[in-house]
């Protein structure tokens, strides 16, 4: 049997403990990904999940509501990756704002867990008091994206849109809300993804030929 010590992930060399809290923040998301209860997560399993010693994440982080705000901006991050994977892969305004919709949804149906703690009620505060503003806001980046595929559209006379934020608050909503019903009702008889993607953005957006 291997002693414990052989099984502990061996120290980053000086210099690399910003690599040493990314893996921390990698475990604690594979910890959310994989639990339907994350309030079950502690920071003994944490550093368990990364091969460290519990002392070891303190030098990063101040307790677990501090690693988990770090889980939600790594969720945030990837929403905003998927995102704009989308948009670089159309030039044409409406398709691509069709398809910022569908990365939306696609990455919550492929990361619940983990789309359930970046939007979820029981998110943890932030440490210090933030401005409220879209531009501050969790998911400013996303968010953004989705506005500026708004005044493409327009820009390019696809959409009649007069007040591309609110309409992208709209769309946002209704995203968040399909998703939603998507885990809590799988049985009811939705119409396809692309039909519901589809009237979304163009009743939302504004979209015309």
């Amino acid at each position: 049997m291997t002693p414990a010590s052989e099984t502990q992930r061996k120290p980053n060399p000086r210099g690399e403990g910003a690599q040493l809290r990314d893996e921390i923040v990698e475990a604690a998301t594979r910890l959310v990904e994989g639990r339907a209860d994350p309030s079950g997560i502690t920071l003994r399993g944490v550093a368990r999940e990364a091969g460290i010693t519990a002392p070891s994440i303190y030098g990063h982080f101040d307790n677990l509501d501090a690693v988990l705000r770090a889980v939600v901006d790594r969720g945030f991050d990837r929403l905003s990756a998927r995102l704009e994977d989308a948009w670089a892969a159309h030039a044409e305004p409406a398709a691509r704002l069709r398809a910022l919709c569908h990365a939306y949804v696609a990455f919550a149906v492929d990361h619940p867990r983990l789309y359930a703690v970046v939007f979820g009620g029981s998110r943890p505060e932030p440490g210090s008091a933030v401005p409220k503003s879209v531009e501050t806001m969790p998911g400013a980046q996303a968010f953004g994206l989705l506005v500026r595929a708004i005044e493409a559209c327009v820009a390019a006379g696809r959409s009649t849109s007069v007040d591309s934020q609110r309409d992208a608050t709209l769309m946002w909503t209704a995203l968040h809300g399909y998703v939603g019903l998507l885990h809590s009702a799988p049985d009811f008889p939705w119409p396809s993804r692309d039909d519901m993607i589809g009237q979304c953005t163009e009743r939302l957006a504004c979209l015309v030929s």
